[in-house]
């Protein structure tokens, strides 16, 4: 789900939030290749960022693997983490980057989409998530 909260300055944040589904998000290095100008060195830059490809490749790869057996841990345990994060933003970017990622672990699916959908709220109203709410069903 995403929840789009626009600050007083007119600046559009979008967050992403719900259950966790994936074992873990793998991330793409951010190479620094700027000014290649061809040459030896350009051959060997394309040689490093195909390697770096393939290993975020292979990680993706054992995401989806390690995640063939989390997802049914969690539907038989109940045990489901909720996450909220700040997507970037074409349209304004406030240049908090590196907001910190909000995660709750709660007892059963139908808590995972009430705490959803009250983050979902309370970042249309404030502009991030709050902490869950009196009565939810939270693990510690």
């Amino acid at each position: 789900m995403l929840a789009h909260w626009r600050n007083e300055s007119g600046q559009l944040r979008v967050w992403r939030l719900g259950r966790r589904r994936l074992a873990w998000r793998p991330r793409f290095p951010q190479p620094a290749l700027q000014g290649a100008d061809g040459g030896p060195f350009e051959i060997i830059a394309l040689a490093i960022l195909l390697v770096v490809t393939i290993g975020y490749l292979l990680d993706w790869l054992a995401a989806l693997l390690a995640t063939a057996v989390v997802w049914p841990y969690r539907a038989m345990s109940g045990r489901w983490p909720v996450v909220a994060y700040p997507l970037p933003s074409h349209l304004g970017e406030d240049g908090q980057s590196r907001t910190r990622l909000h995660r709750h672990r709660v007892k059963d699916r139908q808590a995972a989409l009430a705490l959803t959908r009250q983050w979902a709220r309370d970042i249309e109203q404030l502009g991030r998530p709050q902490g869950p709410r009196e009565g939810a069903a939270l693990h510690q």
